[in-house]
């Protein structure tokens, strides 16, 4: 603007005043390109994946160990932190009665005295068959006295058959009434270690629980990992575990469970590690710290999203 006021005065031509936010208009018949979009700033970078995730470690089985019938706790035999196996009594509910049908089964399954009796009485019924038989073949026998041996033989026969039928049912009745006296002990479903001590001899049990074991040869710890990680985490993979609070060796670890989605809320998904602890140096319940091995086997990855096709561009005219 200043050389085009320069011109129009050497001109003897009036110069009329710019007003001062019109200083860089441009004038009449000339066009100045606009000035390009400044560039948009760049993204912030993905938040730092860190190297080790927290979790939780946890008995890889648990029981809450209850009677399969009512009754009233006659005896705890395990205390808090007892080590027991599978099939261990723990507790017995109180069985005098159940005992008592247990002898009096045994008592009516072992009377072989009736059988025996009515064996021998089949017996002599089935020699006299064999003489009025014989003697009839000779005609010094009548037809009747036959017949009435016979029918005496084929009722011993069939008192003999009831009576053995009835042992049995004897012998199957001693075997539930054994079962049923079973029933009152209360044995410990897994190998572990006595966790909680929940009632006490005297009190009712009633289906509620009586100890509850926990199975601490083997762990699992429960991991909550980031989803910038998914497809990272693998079934099969190794990892690293080290309990925090208290003094023990990082341990090895194996992945054996991953979630195949990512919680919307949290963006997290959940991976379970197997631990082994056979000589029992990591407890239950703390917390860790646990890496993994990136070296794993084939990754799962997220199901593709199908992107829409693009529109084709309209021919020009």
């Amino acid at each position: 603007m200043a050389v085009l006021a320069l011109a129009a005065a050497l001109a003897g031509l009036p110069v009329s005043a710019q007003p001062r936010g019109d200083t860089d208009a441009a004038p009449r018949g000339l066009t100045i390109p606009a000035r390009p979009a400044p560039p948009p700033a760049p993204a912030p970078p993905p938040a730092p994946v860190p190297a080790t995730l927290g979790c939780v470690i946890e008995p890889a089985a648990s029981a809450e160990v209850s009677a399969s019938a009512p009754g009233v706790l006659e005896a705890v035999t395990v205390e808090r932190g007892a080590r027991v196996r599978r099939g261990q009594v723990v507790a017995t509910l109180q069985s005098e009665v159940e005992q008592a049908a247990v002898d009096a089964a045994r008592a009516r399954a072992s009377a072989e005295s009736e059988v025996h009796a009515l064996a021998a009485a089949r017996d002599l019924a089935k020699l006299k068959l064999k003489r009025m038989h014989a003697l009839s073949q000779l005609d010094f026998g009548g037809r009747l006295e036959l017949e009435n041996a016979a029918a005496e033989f084929e009722i011993a026969d069939h008192r003999l058959q009831q009576s053995r039928e009835a042992l049995e049912v004897a012998r199957r009745d001693h075997d539930l009434a054994k079962r049923q006296l079973e029933q009152r002990q209360i044995r410990s479903p897994i190998d572990g270690v006595v966790a909680d001590r929940l009632l006490n001899p005297g009190e009712r049990v009633d289906g509620r629980a009586v100890v509850r074991v926990v199975s601490i040869d083997r762990l699992r710890a429960e991991v909550v990992v980031p989803a910038g990680r998914f497809g990272q985490i693998r079934e099969g993979m190794r990892a690293s575990l080290r309990a925090e609070g208290v003094d023990a060796a990082a341990v090895a670890a194996r992945v054996v469970q991953v979630d195949r989605f990512v919680d919307a809320a949290s963006g997290t998904f959940r991976a379970r590690l197997s631990v082994p602890n056979g000589d029992g140096s990591l407890p239950a319940g703390v917390r860790c710290q646990v890496a993994f091995d990136d070296a794993g086997g084939p990754a799962i990855r997220p199901a593709a999203v199908p992107r829409a096709a693009p529109t084709p561009a309209e021919p020009k005219t």
